[in-house]
């Protein structure tokens, strides 16, 4: 913080006022603010989560004016956690260090208007020589991230979530998720880099993880590296900084089960049967329990579900891995190919009855979008709910539930077929 005085500055009402709150964290514009309500208490630590409605804070730089005291104190750009849920704001354990110590060279110099200007940190840290954007002021401020050691090195560095559809085009890496916003990219037994989706839908990686990439790769994520927008709550930040790990959703197990057929696939039949592009990534952080049944949300959700868990499977690399083993699939679409591939896999298993959740994923998509005729439909509705043993009155919750179950269900069996697609997620050193 630098200091500098205005003459005739007025103290204007801050955005913020101390709390009484234990906590002695957030801060709110409904009382004056003194000196002892700025000192944080006992035993405090600085977490990412709200202490008010457990949602994620973001870094976020206000103009703090405030009567602290007796003192004027006005700092722009000053460093706090905002919570845009709750909108409750929180200051750090540097912000209420610098507040502390402009009231106490003010009081020596016996001023009672103090006015400084947060200075962002702008460092570089010297990972790599990749001029990649990013802002230190993340690493300092942000709770979890600044280590003793290693300096810099969890500095995250934001970028376009298209990046990933290059690596996943690539046949030297691979990406991986271990739900539908965390992952890993990795090159055989090279390199394993872990990666996240934020709320805002950047892709988020570690600084010093990037700069284990050789040159070239580096330049290419410099090519979608945009500016930091301050938000890591994520699971990425969950797992990598505070060891947590909810359980998962029924949606993020179901997209893990995908992720882990396609590894084992890859590593049986050296293809990747399935692409990953910009819809795939878009769609598959959308996916979630319908809140009701209506005829627009019928059509959405087996919609949606179709796009990612069938039409994202590549018929060309199903029709080279049939080829190698000496079968024709001219006249096949990507299920019947894929059945194929696993029958020639496993001869003696049911594959046909292991399948069976992707062909009423398949039908209820006819039933539910009415491609055909209505009495088409109707019959296409009540396969689906015969399939999944439910009763004729079974509506959209009921299907989506059950389904979502058996969709995984079916990706475990087959991955089985296909071979171990144990995955090893790294953690942060």
């Amino acid at each position: 913080m630098n200091p500098k005085t205005r003459e005739g500055a007025a103290c204007k009402t801050a955005q913020a006022h101390a709390d009484e709150k234990p906590e002695g964290m957030r801060y709110k514009k409904d009382k004056p603010m003194n000196l002892a309500d700025v000192f944080p208490p006992n035993g405090h630590v600085q977490h990412l989560y709200c202490n008010q409605c457990n949602d994620y804070l973001d870094l976020s730089f206000t103009d703090f004016s405030e009567d602290v005291s007796g003192i004027c104190i006005s700092i722009d750009g000053l460093p706090v956690l905002r919570c845009r849920k709750c909108s409750a704001t929180f200051l750090l354990d540097d912000s209420r260090v610098a507040i502390i110590y402009l009231h106490e060279q003010a009081t020596k110099a016996r001023k009672s208007v103090v006015k400084v200007t947060h200075k962002n940190t702008d460092r570089d840290f010297g990972f790599t020589k990749v001029p990649f954007v990013y802002d230190s002021d993340d690493y300092k401020y942000i709770p979890g991230l600044y280590r003793p050691f290693n300096e810099g090195f969890l500095t995250p560095v934001f970028f376009n979530k298209e990046v990933l559809i290059k690596y996943d085009a690539s046949p030297v890496y691979r990406v991986s998720f271990a739900s539908k916003t965390y992952g890993e990219i990795r090159q055989g037994d090279a390199f394993s880099m872990p990666f996240g989706l934020n709320r805002n839908d950047k892709l988020i990686m570690w600084l010093g993880d990037i700069a284990s990439l050789p040159e070239t790769e580096q330049y290419y994520l410099r090519s979608e590296n945009v500016p930091s927008d301050h938000s890591i709550g994520s699971e990425f930040y969950d797992a990598q900084i505070e060891c947590k790990f909810t359980d998962p959703s029924p949606e993020d197990n179901l997209f893990k089960d995908r992720s882990t057929f396609l590894e084992a696939c890859f590593g049986r039949f050296g293809e990747k049967l399935a692409q990953l592009d910009k819809e795939v990534l878009d769609l598959a952080v959308t996916v979630q329990r319908p809140l009701v049944d209506s005829a627009r949300t019928r059509r959405d959700v087996a919609d949606v579900l179709n796009k990612i868990y069938i039409e994202s499977f590549n018929n060309k690399a199903l029709g080279k891995a049939l080829d190698v083993l000496g079968e024709d699939a001219k006249s096949l679409g990507s299920l019947k190919r894929l059945q194929k591939l696993l029958e020639k896999s496993s001869p003696m298993s049911n594959i046909s009855e292991m399948m069976s959740p992707f062909y009423v994923l398949y039908d209820l998509r006819v039933a539910f979008s009415h491609l055909g005729s209505e009495k088409g439909s109707q019959e296409s509705l009540q396969y689906v709910q015969k399939r999944l043993a439910l009763g004729e009155s079974a509506g959209l919750l009921d299907i989506y539930d059950r389904l979502i179950v058996e969709l995984s269900a079916a990706f475990k069996k087959i991955t089985a077929v296909v071979g171990d697609g144990t995955k090893y997620w790294t953690k942060r050193r």
